[in-house]
């Protein structure tokens, strides 16, 4: 994975804030998907940053190493992107 990729959030997914939890809804799926505290940081800073400064912002906020951020946040992006949540920037601005 690319830790200098970019992506965005899939416009046609609702999300549901439950405040312990964010529930993402594929509407065209009907998948959900629940995010803890981690996932919701990663989730709303991918729209602004790379994978690589979203790993130095998690590794920062709850004090791990950065080989644990790493695989936390780029475990994520995939499942996010293997299920059309989250989509490189590169492949829309083509």
């Amino acid at each position: 994975m690319d830790k200098h990729a970019e992506y965005e959030q899939n416009t046609e997914i609702i999300e549901t804030d439950l405040e312990d939890e964010l529930i993402l809804l594929d509407p065209q799926t009907q998948e959900m998907f629940s995010l803890n505290e981690t996932g919701r940081i990663v989730w709303n800073a991918l729209t602004s940053s790379s994978i690589n400064e979203v790993i130095s912002l998690i590794k920062n906020k709850f004090a791990i190493s950065g080989e644990a951020a790493e695989r936390d946040v780029t475990d994520l992006v995939s499942n996010l992107s293997e299920a059309g949540l989250l989509i490189p920037k590169s492949v829309t601005n083509e």
